[in-house]
């Protein structure tokens, strides 16, 4: 087939700076409780000019791309969007603004409970979990001063040469050979501090007698580590706290789990799933009408005249020929697919959203040729965006190209210290040097000359359980994933504007649009996975690929691939059940 060709020369001299294109006609509607909102605000970053929206809530402005667009009407919450590369139309959703309620519900109670702080723990870095319980930084009585895993530097030697300089107002007593005790720096010296890890309390007997630093713990294991020095945190320890404490919580410490972040926060909470998502049966009688034609055919002959037929209708129509491409794909019509999209490459060679969700279906169809190009593609048209690395350099591993993926994963690690990319600890960065750790762990006999290996992250390679990475290709997507255990129980994640607008600020200015989920061991057995898809603000499907890793970090590590393409709004429904096991191949 015509492949859409792009020179690898001009491939990586590609920078981060890019030239903005010409300015950019936008328009939708906006609405709220399905009517038109008329006279709303809308305001250009840079700008003082105002647009006001018509009777129809309909209106129309320009802007660059990299803007920022500002909805506001009185009473209703303000809804901000950055223009992308893709953006044309923007039909916007008004919800009420519930600040000041949640301002007197806040008031009314600041103290949170431990099972609260407990589901929090993992997305919040100011909570810690002692001996007696989990303690919020920003609620507790007294001063907790944290570092979190993100900020300790993986070639420290041991936990004294970690503390030290670290922590004002703390002294440290030895090194890492000989132990040593740490202390604080106020008036009359105390006994030195107790140490604290995961729960389990650990003294020493003073200046003169054997060292109390737990030089044995290692230092890339520290997923958070406080310092308690006042009597508000430090009273429940006794008189054994007099000198303040040192808490740490470790990455295999936390509720048993090795990965640090525990999908299973349901077991947490009294959240019993009683059913309701309809069935992937019921949700196709929702589809356009070609794919329920596609699937009532009865040989792929019948398939062929149901595009042919289909073809004047949608030929202008980029998702027609994307569905049409994934669906004789998967029913093993290779070459009637490639053909469709040799006829239509003009379609969408340059819309990355386009391009992406056609990667999306090679991929999952074992097309490792034309994902490896889209994306490539990609990548071209978008240079400054954090996802265009991790995706290209993944194309490139699943064409055993390891050196290039290596090569690939080097260059963002690279235009992030430099200052190109925005660092990221939170959102697409930890995938990313996840994804980089488990390709050295795995094929580092690839990557360096000699078969010679570095020793890589254990908070990154080793991992008992199963790895879920939710991609999608439109930026403004808004859904609602629920993960229902073997237990029945759920646990909901929200990619929305009204319950995280800062993440999808963040995704829209760091250029990424993925989470991923680390389902451990602990609870094997059936897992459901349900989807509320509530809209990307235009009239076009959302689509979402799901790549399950089993027995992850491991030799015999394996992953599948799934396209899930969203259209039905506000209806929630099955997405896809995997079995979690507990068992894991040998490394």
């Amino acid at each position: 087939m015509k492949r859409i060709l792009i020179s690898l020369t001009v491939l990586f001299l590609c920078t981060t700076t890019y030239a903005q294109e010409n300015i950019k006609t936008i328009k939708g509607k906006i609405t709220y409780l399905d009517g038109p909102t008329a006279n709303a605000d809308i305001k250009v970053s840079g700008s003082d000019v105002i647009w006001k929206s018509d009777a129809d809530g309909a209106y129309e402005i320009q802007a660059y791309q990299g803007d920022i667009i500002t909805f506001s009407y009185p009473s209703l919450r303000d809804v901000e969007v950055v223009v992308e590369d893709v953006t044309r139309i923007l039909n916007i959703t008004m919800s009420p603004d519930v600040t000041a309620l949640d301002e007197v519900v806040v008031e009314a109670s600041k103290r949170r409970s431990q099972r609260d702080m407990q589901e929090d723990y993992d997305i919040n870095k100011n909570i810690i979990r002692t001996a007696f319980g989990y303690l919020d930084a920003d609620r507790a009585a007294g001063q907790i001063r944290l570092m979190n895993e993100d900020e300790i530097n993986p070639v420290t030697l041991c936990i004294l040469d970690l503390v030290r300089g670290q922590f004002p107002g703390i002294l440290v007593d030895g090194d890492c050979n000989r132990g040593g005790e740490i202390y604080l720096s106020r008036g009359i010296r105390q006994g030195p501090m107790v140490w604290d890890i995961d729960g389990q309390i650990f003294t020493g007997s003073g200046p003169n007698g054997p060292p109390s630093a737990p030089v044995w713990v290692d230092v890339n294991s520290i997923k958070r580590i406080a310092i308690l020095q006042n009597l508000a945190t430090t009273a429940t320890y006794g008189s054994a706290g007099d000198g303040g404490v040192v808490v740490i919580n470790t990455v295999n410490g936390v509720l048993g789990s090795k990965s640090g972040k525990v999908l299973d926060r349901a077991r947490l909470r009294n959240n019993i799933y009683k059913g309701g998502a309809l069935s992937k049966n019921e949700i196709s009688k929702n589809a356009p009408t070609y794919l329920f034609d596609y699937e009532a055919s009865a040989t792929a002959e019948q398939a062929k005249i149901v595009y042919e037929n289909n073809y004047k209708k949608y030929y202008n129509s980029p998702h027609f020929f994307i569905d049409s491409y994934a669906f004789f794909m998967n029913e093993g019509e290779e070459k009637f697919a490639t053909d469709i999209l040799d006829k239509n490459v003009p379609l969408v060679d340059k819309n990355a959203v386009y391009l992406k969700a056609l990667a999306y279906y090679a991929e999952a169809n074992r097309d490792i040729k034309t994902s490896t190009d889209v994306y490539e593609q990609v990548f071209i048209l978008r240079p400054n965006y954090a996802q265009s690395y991790r995706d290209l350099a993944e194309a490139y591993r699943n064409n055993k190209n390891y050196k290039k993926a290596a090569a690939m994963y080097a260059r963002y690690n690279y235009l992030v210290d430099e200052g190109f990319l925005q660092a990221d600890s939170v959102g697409l960065g930890p995938i990313i040097e996840r994804d980089a750790e488990n390709l050295l762990a795995l094929e580092g006999d690839q990557v360096f000359e000699g078969g010679k290996t570095k020793k890589r992250l254990a908070k990154y390679t080793e991992f008992d359980g199963t790895r879920l990475l939710f991609e999608w290709n439109d930026s403004e997507a808004e859904f609602e994933l629920q993960f229902v255990n073997p237990e029945k129980h759920y646990h909901t994640w929200k990619h929305t504007s009204m319950a995280n607008s800062s993440r999808i600020m963040d995704e829209k200015l760091k250029g990424y649009s993925a989470e991923e989920f680390l389902i451990d061991g602990s609870l094997a057995g059936q897992w459901q996975v349900n989807i509320n898809y509530l809209g990307n603000k235009k009239l076009e499907p959302t689509y979402l690929k799901v790549t399950t890793y089993f027995n992850y970090g491991l030799k015999s590590q394996r992953k599948e691939t799934k396209v899930f393409r969203l259209g039905l709004k506000n209806t929630p429904h099955e997405l896809f059940s995997l079995v979690n096991s507990s068992v894991t191949s040998a490394n």
